[in-house]
């Protein structure tokens, strides 16, 4: 492993001890994305919908469109304190359900990131990854080169923030890593 990602990991899981409290929604998920990095944006969120889709009355700004994922600008918080998760709101227009995810400001490139629900999970032991998924119901996405290691979709979930901080407590995580879809520049 080179030394940026061993820097990284390391950097990573110092932070997973800071984990134990937040008062923002998706704050906990911004800091292990890196708090340098990255900022909450309550006023944000994301959806693979087309815009055109959207219902007007639900007053709605587009801001950002990148590869499959159109970021709207709310007037209102629709992620609380413990609401950091995928949200389901029902276009009465059409009968259609459309899906949001929160959002995070890359404070680096000034692009909007999509919490997308999948994490990379680690745990201290191979034997362990199994267990960890199913304690949490976990779908495995991808396999990574360590076998200690996977990319998982964690939905659904009450608040990624919430789960983040159920997984720093639990003994036999090492890591869990939220990804984010952002533009590459």
């Amino acid at each position: 492993m080179n030394k940026f990602r061993l820097s990284l990991l390391f950097i990573l899981f110092l932070q997973s001890y800071q984990a134990w409290s937040y008062s923002e929604s998706c704050q906990l998920v911004a800091q292990m994305a890196g708090n340098k990095e990255y900022k909450q944006q309550p006023l944000r969120v994301a959806t693979i919908s087309h815009p055109s889709e959207i219902p007007a009355e639900w007053n709605l700004s587009l801001i950002e469109q990148h590869g499959a994922w159109s970021i709207f600008q709310t007037n209102q918080a629709w992620f609380l304190k413990e609401t950091c998760a995928l949200l389901t709101k029902r276009n009465e227009a059409n009968g259609r359900n459309i899906e949001f995810m929160p959002v995070l400001l890359n404070k680096m490139t000034g692009s909007n990131a999509v919490i997308t629900g999948a994490f990379i999970v680690k745990t201290y032991r191979t034997r362990d990854l199994e267990k960890v998924m199913q304690r949490y119901g976990f779908k495995a996405l991808s396999p990574l080169p360590n076998p200690q290691s996977m990319i998982v979709d964690v939905k659904p979930t009450k608040s990624y923030d919430l789960l983040i901080r159920a997984l720093d407590r639990d003994k036999d995580v090492e890591l869990a890593l939220p990804l984010l879809s952002e533009p590459r520049k």
